[in-house]
């Protein structure tokens, strides 16, 4: 797997992941888990992604072999959709109690210290810190401008 460019350490993470959604002992897993096989490696596909890769949204139509793991493995963490500003919108708007695209700055806190790859309770403080609006009375922010930073801090 030197020839994909894998890390020794990307590679036996690779194999223990496959060994462990081997459930048979074939040698083989359900195309079923491929997303769930590339999230234990601590990659996050998108559904579209996985689909690509030749996952399956159906048990038992597919198998792959730890040879077509390798690959997968390869093209998922070279791929760039990983969501984006438009993506994160979408997020916070579930949060967004008034319509107005605000949300209560907890609710960000601990969207952003229980979700998705956890910040640190510091980490997020220092975060918002440096990117949020300031609350209205009422510990409303809007999340707009933090998305904006936050996403261009990331070019």
């Amino acid at each position: 797997m030197v020839e994909l460019g894998l890390k020794k350490k990307e590679i036996e993470a690779l194999e223990f992941a496959f060994d462990v959604y081997d459930f048979q002992g074939n040698g083989t897993v359900d195309a079923f888990y491929t997303g769930d096989l590339m999230r234990a490696c601590n990659l996050n596909p998108t559904l579209k992604t996985i689909h690509e890769l030749g996952g399956t949204t159906e048990k038992g139509k597919k198998v792959i072999t730890e040879a077509e793991a390798f690959p997968m493995y390869k093209a998922c963490k070279d791929s760039k959709d990983v969501g984006g500003f438009h993506d994160f919108v979408e997020v916070l708007k579930l949060y967004d109690k008034n319509g107005d695209n605000t949300c209560q700055s907890f609710e960000l806190f601990k969207l952003l210290t229980n979700f998705g790859e956890k910040l640190p309770k510091e980490e997020a403080k220092k975060l918002m810190a440096e990117l949020c609006e300031p609350e209205d009375a009422d510990g409303f922010m809007p999340f707009i401008p933090f998305l904006t930073r936050m996403c261009a801090a990331e070019t």
